[in-house]
């Protein structure tokens, strides 16, 4: 009989369908709690009893305020966090006036969201509630330094979130290809700082240490300097949450910026982290699906999530919608057009005295491509493919027959990753 997986793609599914007479496959797929029943209450029972701060409705009087200016950072359109039950909920706790209220959108040195982006982020309610900024980390207007960190780089943030009263950042938290996990100080450090301490933060030669990587925490150098930087003007509370296959809320960890984050990433952990007993010759893999395989870029986490446990030399097939592009003109797409070999441009990267933007994630896509074959399963357009510097298919059960024949394996040993980097495989 044959093996049939679902792989996320967009807002639906691929179904690949194995005869396991040919492939004997391990499918890894991380843990699924129930949604929350009742989660504005939990959100109040969490928000009660914060992780190392006062509790949030106490704010305004610690503030000797009447009415103070409130800034809620949240993420950008590429990820799921459902702000548009957090923030009222956040507003409301706190008695906060919706007309001394600003979101500001952590968009780092990407491009902010369109207005219907916007609108599935937030909804109609709160858009016509709020203001809503969101951030441009070039506008040196919109900037105030903060102070400079331990390595000597000055560092800058938002003005709206410098000058506010009450500073507040929401999250979702899931396993991270370079800070360990998502959340906690990074929607501050790079959400909304600017360009410089961004590329201070992402250059060559930190994103290359080996504690830049999935699921560490202990000893990342990269979190270590998020949560230098955010040290230096931290928000008064975090609003994190977990979430399961379906996208709903499973957890709130609320507090300090940096020990409500450590809960969380503790929750997420017991729930992504997969044993498997060896490398594997194949991985197939997924970006998670919508909103994260928007476009190629993003699609380097998918990758990533799967270059653990290849096999040197082997192959990762990866699908991935990429509904919006590379995205075009962008300096990722930029990079990967420029004339080198994979060798030969990751050598460029990792000599140059000055980081450019987006250059961490065509790094991230080098490193592995050096190290085994990468091919997408996509929308994107024919004469988009040859820029993204992997092989393109059209159908993921031929790719994968075509492999078994390649390498004279039977069954060959095959791993699939239906979520993508939901989960953290890791060899026993």
């Amino acid at each position: 009989m044959p093996l049939s997986i679902r792989l996320a793609y967009g807002k639906g599914f691929l179904d690949l369908s194995l005869d396991e007479k040919h492939f004997d496959v391990t499918t890894l797929i991380p843990g699924n709690q129930a949604g929350l029943d009742m989660p504005l209450e939990r959100f109040m029972e969490r928000a009660s009893r914060p992780a190392g701060v006062l509790p949030p409705a106490d704010l305004a009087a610690k503030k000797d305020k009447s009415s103070p200016k409130v800034v809620i950072v949240i993420s950008d359109h590429t990820r799921p966090v459902p702000d548009h039950l957090l923030v009222p909920w956040i507003v409301d706790h706190i008695s906060a006036k919706d007309e001394n209220v600003t979101i500001l959108v952590g968009t780092g040195s990407h491009r902010p969201p369109a207005n219907d982006e916007l609108l599935r982020m937030l909804g109609h309610e709160n858009l016509d509630r709020f203001r809503v900024l969101s951030h441009d980390c070039t506008d040196s207007y919109r900037l105030a330094a903060v102070g400079t960190t331990k390595c000597g780089g000055i560092c800058r943030l938002n003005r709206a979130y410098c000058e506010a009263d009450i500073r507040i950042a929401t999250g979702f938290i899931e396993p991270h290809f370079f800070a360990g996990f998502s959340g906690g100080a990074k929607a501050i450090m790079p959400g909304i700082a600017d360009i410089e301490t961004i590329r201070h933060f992402h250059r060559a030669k930190l994103i290359a240490h080996p504690g830049v990587t999935w699921g560490e925490t202990a000893d990342n150098p990269l979190l270590n300097l998020a949560r230098e930087v955010v040290s230096l003007l931290p928000p008064d509370f975090i609003v994190n949450v977990s979430l399961n296959h379906q996208k709903e809320i499973t957890e709130f960890f609320i507090g300090d910026f940096i020990s409500a984050h450590e809960q969380g990433c503790r929750h997420v952990a017991e729930e992504s982290f997969t044993a498997v007993p060896r490398k594997f010759p194949v991985v197939v893999t997924t970006n998670s699906g919508y909103p994260l395989d928007m476009n190629f870029y993003q699609t380097v986490k998918g990758i990533s999530a799967a270059a653990g446990i290849v096999e040197d030399g082997g192959s990762i097939i990866i699908a991935s919608e990429c509904g919006n592009g590379i995205p075009a003109e962008s300096p990722f797409e930029k990079l990967l057009l420029q004339p080198h070999s994979p060798e030969g441009l990751l050598d460029k990267i990792m000599k140059n005295h000055e980081t450019a933007c987006d250059q961490w994630q065509v790094q991230a896509l080098l490193q592995i491509l050096l190290k085994c074959r990468v091919s997408l399963y996509s929308e994107l357009d024919h004469h988009l493919q040859k820029r993204t510097r992997v092989a393109f298919i059209d159908d993921i059960e031929k790719t994968l027959e075509s492999e078994r024949l390649y390498y004279g394996i039977e069954p060959l040993p095959v791993a699939v990753m239906p979520l993508g980097p939901l989960t953290i495989p890791i060899v026993a």
